[in-house]
């Protein structure tokens, strides 16, 4: 591990705060590529049991974050390629155009006012991280993780509206790998100001109340963060540093 491991919020049932922990290490970087995660090392860190530990790392295997293997452990999965993030955006293409066209037309007045909350969240999490100057790369990383989990609040609202508990199972599995998409760049978070936009934009959709309009704004949000995905495994494959809000566009931001 090579920074301190995220303090662990109280909320939540154990299992839950160490699962959340280690995929904030997954998606910021603090555990190398191809590592082995040993429990006992992970326990100390996070200073619990090595049964929550245990898992957490159990669930993470399940969506391909993590390796386990027959008598050598847990093992941080190889980063996808190029065919496999068109893969999983063509999966979640499918997903998401469903599930927003379910949350419009069985979701109602709490749908739209708690995807409306959801978007004023993100915007503060995103203005939190432009105003600061945090004084080391964790404290960036802080921001950008609370930043993450507020978008993928937005599309976990849209998810939970669809009143399809399966469509919730799905989505679950895609978030995750969302996170191994981070993993493949090793950028960090340059297009959270573009991800934004695109929210409003769905929102607006959603508030109109016509679900051809919010598919529409899905598909293409989908499409340029596939496309913002593609570039930045580009650059990160070529050893280049991602290119920033207004430029040439990494991605990575759901």
């Amino acid at each position: 591990i090579r920074e301190a491991a995220p303090l662990l919020e109280t909320p939540q049932v154990l299992s839950e705060r160490v699962y959340r922990a280690v995929l904030q290490m997954l998606a910021q970087g603090s555990l190398r590529r191809g590592a082995t995660l040993r429990i006992s090392v992970l326990s100390k860190a996070l200073g619990v049991s090595p049964t929550p530990v245990r898992e957490a790392l159990a669930r993470l295997a399940a969506t391909g974050l993590i390796t386990h293997e027959a008598r050598k452990g847990y093992r941080i999965s190889s980063p996808l390629t190029a065919g496999q993030i068109r893969e999983l955006m063509d999966a979640r293409r499918l997903i998401e155009v469903a599930a927003i066209d379910h949350a419009c037309r069985f979701g109602g007045e709490p749908f739209r006012a708690e995807l409306a909350t959801a978007l004023a969240a993100q915007e503060a999490a995103v203005n939190r991280l432009h105003s600061a100057t945090p004084a080391n790369r964790s404290e960036r990383a802080a921001l950008e993780w609370r930043v993450l989990e507020a978008d993928l609040h937005f599309h976990q609202v849209i998810f939970d509206h669809t009143h399809n508990r399966f469509i919730r199972f799905m989505a679950d599995a895609l978030n995750a790998q969302l996170h191994r998409v981070r993993q493949s760049a090793e950028q960090g978070l340059f297009d959270d100001l573009q991800a934004l936009a695109e929210h409003k934009t769905i929102l607006e959709a959603v508030m109109t109340g016509d679900g051809s309009t919010a598919r529409d704004t899905m598909v293409h949000h989908m499409n340029l963060v596939e496309q913002r995905s593609a570039a930045d495994l580009e650059r990160a494959e070529a050893g280049k540093p991602p290119a920033r809000e207004g430029g040439d566009r990494p991605g990575g931001v759901p």
